[in-house]
């Protein structure tokens, strides 16, 4: 769920990635901008092999995921980029997205899969990184370094934020309310540099 106006951004086709968010006004950084919101789902179940329909499952716990509407425009519509301009944050066991840095008008919002290092298994891997940015590996998939610095950040901040009650098979609530802005932390920094 998007917590911009509805004017404020756009869906737009893509040349590579398919369809993507676009920012339509000026936006400042550490302003949140999205919930990712869907079914909760037994990540145990989910054949991630098999979807033919994208990249769209969002870590919740180690037993859940977040599997959002595909018919509904929402945060799943916003394409990985190895420079990202946008991020998530842990909250009150919700993931919001929020941005690294000023959006100009125009300016498609990326984000980073944050995948896990290739250790062969994904073969042939389709995680291919389609961004064209400076720093493009080439690859959806983290280096081990940055991985297990991200794994670690992670760690810390899970033991912060209460998980949201939830039920298998049931959309996970709105919250009552949303912060505007998320503090700063130098790790956004370590993660979006080559």
């Amino acid at each position: 769920m998007f917590l911009l106006k509805k004017g404020d951004w756009e869906i737009k086709k893509t040349k590579k990635k398919g369809w993507g968010i676009f920012s339509k006004i000026k936006i400042g950084a550490d302003i949140v901008i999205a919930d990712y919101l869907g079914m909760v789902i037994k990540t145990a179940d989910y054949d991630l092999e098999n979807d033919k329909k994208g990249l769209y499952l969002m870590y919740y716990t180690d037993r859940a995921s977040i599997y959002p509407d595909l018919s509904r425009p929402s945060p799943h519509l916003i394409n990985h980029s190895c420079s990202p301009n946008c991020w998530m944050y842990p909250y009150r066991g919700h993931t919001l997205f929020f941005t690294l840095q000023s959006i100009d008008p125009g300016e498609e919002f990326t984000i980073s899969y944050l995948l896990s290092p290739d250790d062969g298994s994904c073969n042939p891997c389709v995680h291919v990184c389609k961004c064209d940015s400076e720093n493009c590996t080439g690859s959806m998939h983290l280096s081990k370094d940055k991985y297990e610095k991200w794994q670690r950040f992670q760690n810390t901040e899970k033991k912060k934020t209460k998980v949201a009650k939830f039920i298998f098979g049931k959309n996970l609530p709105m919250l009552s309310s949303y912060p505007k802005t998320v503090p700063h932390n130098p790790i956004y920094t370590i993660m979006c540099s080559a």
